[in-house]
């Protein structure tokens, strides 16, 4: 598309970070938008108890079409995740626009293909009852659709043997009641073995990563392992998850205990982020800490693509604590801190100097965090002195 044409066209609007574009179950617009500038979030109940977030549109993608052609009232809420640039087509404009740049129509066009084959092949995978062994693992359609495009097959280097700092103890799902065995990591006994720097720490003959989300194999919820069972279950709740599951319990087998394995490991976080806007306030920073974890465990099976993928999901939800929820002292220190070593590892370096500041000059917080914010710091802004003057 010609942006700069597209610029000067009527319907050009800007939307600053927070503000709602359009709203879920409104039928008195009828307007789309294509999103030439930052990123728009689209939200199932937003800002109710099961709030989720079920896409986001980048420049170049659009949304709202159906309130236009069809008339339909939304389907969801759009937030401006930061400053956005859209362009809005509505009936009064609609033709002029089409007419003069054609290659909007085109881009539309190729987009509704694209959703129309990715729903067919969804349909296809929730149809067929065929199963498949992918690494001694019963891998089914339901369990493809549940992973991203680009996730592959891996072997961790899990060691499930009982020992001073694992154990193997049974846990009691909250919403089906349903008992399995569990291997738990004791953390008062693990022993740091070194610190890379990511400050990320080793532990001696465990990784507690490949522990920390937990999935029932009956019902499938999931969550990491201090939440699984502090959760207060309401009728509306256990409804909207099993609601969530439905494609991948049958689908799915989620091995317990001694058995546990690399698939489980995976799947257990994606279940977790799936069904976590259906059980917690502000899952934001639940799911933040889940894509985080991910991205690790990705890069320990040396698939930098998927680290970078689950890292920048990782962020996003960082970024949305960080401008939606009352945060401070300590925990809006800890949460600055994170979000640069993010935007850091991900070559933001812009970003990650403004957040690393944050931390580092935080009054109420850790002093071990300030010097670790301090020292990261300095590093960015070497690289940004010697990228700036590459350029000269």
């Amino acid at each position: 598309m010609d942006i700069d044409a597209i610029l000067k066209l009527p319907g050009i609007k800007r939307f600053l970070r927070g503000r709602i574009i359009m709203k879920e179950g409104d039928g008195s617009s009828d307007n789309m938008y294509i999103v030439l500038q930052g990123t728009v979030g689209l939200f199932k109940n937003y800002q109710m108890l099961n709030e989720r977030q079920i896409s986001a549109v980048e420049p170049g993608n659009f949304f709202g079409e159906m309130s236009l052609f069809l008339g339909k009232g939304r389907s969801a809420t759009a937030v401006a995740m930061g400053e956005v640039i859209a362009l809005e087509i509505g009936r009064a404009n609609v033709r002029e626009i089409f007419s003069k740049q054609p290659e909007i129509t085109y881009t539309l066009m190729q987009g509704l293909c694209r959703r129309i084959d990715a729903l067919d092949t969804s349909n296809r995978f929730l149809n067929t009852e065929a199963k498949k062994d992918v690494s001694s693992n019963m891998m089914t359609s339901g369990s493809s659709a549940l992973f991203p495009e680009g996730h592959g097959h891996y072997i961790l280097p899990i060691d499930n043997t009982p020992s001073d700092f694992l154990f193997e103890d049974t846990l009691k799902c909250p919403i089906c009641g349903h008992k399995f065995t569990n291997l738990t990591v004791l953390v008062s006994k693990l022993l740091q073995e070194s610190k890379d720097d990511e400050h990320r720490i080793r532990y001696k003959g465990v990784e507690p990563m490949y522990y920390e989300a937990v999935s029932c194999p009956n019902c499938l919820y999931s969550a990491m392992v201090d939440l699984f069972k502090d959760i207060e279950v309401t009728k509306r709740m256990a409804e909207g998850l099993r609601e969530t599951m439905v494609p991948y319990v049958g689908n799915i087998e989620i091995k317990t205990g001694k058995d546990r394995d690399t698939f489980t490991v995976f799947a257990s976080y994606y279940l977790a982020i799936l069904g976590a806007p259906q059980c917690f306030y502000e899952h934001q920073r639940i799911t933040a800490r889940l894509w985080r974890n991910l991205g690790r465990i990705y890069d320990d099976c040396s698939d930098e693509r998927m680290m970078e993928y689950a890292l920048q999901k990782s962020v996003e939800e960082y970024l949305y604590s960080y401008s939606h929820f009352d945060i401070e002292g300590k925990n809006m220190q800890q949460l600055c801190f994170v979000i640069g070593e993010l935007k850091y590892k991900l070559g933001d370096l812009l970003k990650a100097r403004e957040f690393l500041y944050a931390a580092m000059v935080n009054r109420e917080g850790n002093p071990v965090i300030k010097r670790q914010a301090e020292d990261r710091l300095e590093t960015v802004k070497a690289m940004l002195k010697e990228a700036e003057a590459q350029k000269s």
